[in-house]
């Protein structure tokens, strides 16, 4: 009897393509292991969140916007990863396509869950959605879905795979660290999200690095939707200073007692930093990352 021949390609592909980004490999990282025994997105032993929550309104409202804000990004991905299914140019990207949808729709289902849990249903979630989508984030989305629009897969994985999804890396972190002393199921809830985004950018790289190394017209275009990307990127994290950050400062601070040690940024508690203090730093967080991923991919130097 003959062995079987493993090594043996199963699918189109490109050289990108080190076999981490098919299903059998998301069934491994994903419902085999990183969500095993979780339900909605964090396991039955998690803590149940702080009381708090419910019982200072201001500390509700800013938990509740705040995965408001989570979802208009997972909507997002959620109708964005969806057509480029059929857009992908092999059969290995449209398989990992196909995953990354799932893991967005389960991102979006676990959010919307979250919120249901504080009693928020359908239609005031949505309401909350449109509240916190200022006019800096629509034109942040706007300019995605343009990419999706023009039917132009690599303007497309750009934005959604290489953009949003690597913006997630720095926000997610703080995120996890600004729950963690009240809701520690949230905080694996946003865990888990972050760990898909992660697989979501590799592919982005490796597909992207793989594609402009050879086309400099493509290249060049891609700079240029970068650097669109960049200035709108900037946009965003102002607005969000100029709009929620007072709310966010009252909250805080009226809870130094529980939140205050929490070593939001290394080196630095949140007692010792304002909220627009860490708003910045998280920008600046965002663009360190974003600078590494255009290193990875070709686009600027080490």
């Amino acid at each position: 009897m003959g062995n079987l021949l493993r090594n043996e390609p199963h699918l189109t592909s490109g050289a990108w393509d080190d076999g981490s980004f098919g299903i059998q490999r998301w069934l491994e990282r994903t419902p085999w292991q990183s969500l095993r025994d979780s339900n909605y997105g964090y396991g039955k032993d998690v803590a149940p969140p702080n009381e708090l929550l419910w019982e200072d309104p201001l500390l509700n409202q800013i938990y509740k916007l705040d995965i408001a804000t989570f979802l208009t990004a997972e909507k997002l991905s959620v109708q964005g990863i969806s057509k480029l299914v059929s857009l992908a140019p092999d059969e290995a990207s449209q398989l990992f396509m196909a995953t990354q949808v799932i893991d967005e729709a389960r991102h979006f289902e676990v959010f919307t869950r979250r919120l249901a849990d504080f009693g928020v249903g359908p239609a005031e979630r949505n309401e909350l959605m449109d509240r916190v989508t200022t006019k800096e984030m629509k034109k942040f989305y706007d300019l995605i879905i343009e990419q999706v629009d023009r039917g132009d897969y690599v303007t497309a994985l750009i934005a959604h795979n290489i953009i949003l999804e690597g913006m997630a890396y720095p926000v997610y972190r703080y995120e996890i660290k600004y729950w963690s002393s009240l809701d520690a199921g949230l905080t694996q809830i946003i865990r888990g999200a972050f760990a898909d985004e992660v697989h979501h950018v590799s592919y982005g790289e490796a597909f992207i690095r793989d594609l402009i190394a050879g086309d400099v017209n493509l290249r060049n275009r891609t700079r240029r939707l970068i650097a669109d990307f960049e200035k709108l990127m900037t946009e965003v994290f102002e607005a969000v200073i100029h709009h929620y950050i007072g709310l966010y400062q009252m909250a805080a601070d009226a809870h130094m007692d529980v939140m205050g040690d929490t070593m939001i940024f290394p080196g630095h508690k949140m007692a010792n930093l304002s909220e627009e203090d860490q708003v910045r730093l998280l920008l600046a967080d965002v663009r360190q990352e974003h600078a590494g991923r255009l290193a990875t991919l070709g686009l600027v130097a080490a």
